[in-house]
């Protein structure tokens, strides 16, 4: 991941419709939208099956125990172990490179819990596979004459393991358009602000005001005053940021203004910015105890 992407993190970021949390596009300057291309594919992909393997390893020694397996349940950990460290790798370069393509929080994470949920309903299976194995070994219990082919309680196990495989891929099917949705509607809005930094018409701006404490959520409504071509104009609008990230009144911002008034609010980067003292009231504020 490439330096601006901290500092995006960090920095203050204003919104114009209301987006908080983790549906604020964060565009660094200098980026570009990246095409998306099979690699990233190839990534939730790889990391699906690398948690299904972890999930059907390490359930596969416990299910062993379960069975009496002795010292032997222990070797499906060369199943759990190395799976689980290639899941570590893919789901860092899964938060990195979604990052890069999306810049916006929430549709990134519905990827990665896409690709978990998927990966759950893989190792549900394959214990699933494993129980009804045992299920159906009539070796388990030679002494029972009347004996139609299945020991019952192993296939209750494989049963239950099913069911939690079904639920977790129709959640997964859930989640995967979710996801898919917010991630078509995080570019389009990378390509508005893109687009607004380029062609838009550029104005010095303020912040005329400290946010709002009252109804604090990881940001509130603050007023900014920006200078056109058609005078002076005072906008409320959403600013994101943590208590400690408040930029004082008078802070430089600058303004671009596209078509149908669209705004677009960012603090200027060639001024040093300064942050509000006293937080102490919006710290409050968050915790559901502020005025």
């Amino acid at each position: 991941m490439s330096d601006e992407w901290p500092w995006a993190e960090k920095q203050p970021v204003f919104t114009t419709n209301g987006e908080k949390g983790g549906s604020v596009t964060r565009v660094p300057h200098g980026v570009a939208l990246t095409p998306l291309r099979p690699g990233f594919l190839v990534l939730v992909l790889g990391f699906t099956i690398s948690f299904g393997l972890m999930i059907s390893g390490v359930g596969l020694v416990f299910a062993s125990m379960a069975e009496e397996f002795g010292p032997a349940a222990w070797w499906w950990l060369a199943l759990g172990i190395p799976s689980g460290l290639l899941t570590v790798f893919l789901l860092s370069g899964m938060y990195v490179t979604g990052t890069e393509l999306i810049m916006r929080n929430t549709p990134r994470n519905m990827i990665i819990l896409t690709g978990t949920l998927a990966g759950t309903a893989i190792g549900l299976s394959a214990i699933a596979g494993w129980w009804s194995w045992r299920a159906s070994d009539i070796g388990l219990h030679p002494q029972v004459i009347k004996y139609d082919g299945w020991n019952h309680h192993q296939l209750l196990q494989a049963d239950l393991c099913l069911a939690g495989a079904a639920i977790a891929a129709i959640a997964c099917l859930v989640i995967a358009v979710i996801a898919l949705r917010g991630a078509h509607r995080a570019r389009g809005d990378v390509r508005r602000i893109l687009r607004l930094r380029n062609s838009g018409s550029r104005h010095e701006g303020v912040v005329a005001g400290l946010p709002d404490t009252d109804g604090w959520n990881m940001g509130s409504t603050v007023s900014i005053r920006y200078r056109d071509q058609r005078g002076d104009h005072t906008r409320r609008v959403r600013i994101n940021t943590t208590p400690s990230k408040i930029p004082v009144p008078g802070t430089p911002l600058i303004v671009f203004v596209g078509a149908d008034d669209d705004l677009l609010i960012e603090i200027d980067p060639d001024h040093p910015l300064e942050y509000h003292p006293n937080s102490g009231a919006y710290e409050t504020s968050s915790d559901g105890g502020g005025s």
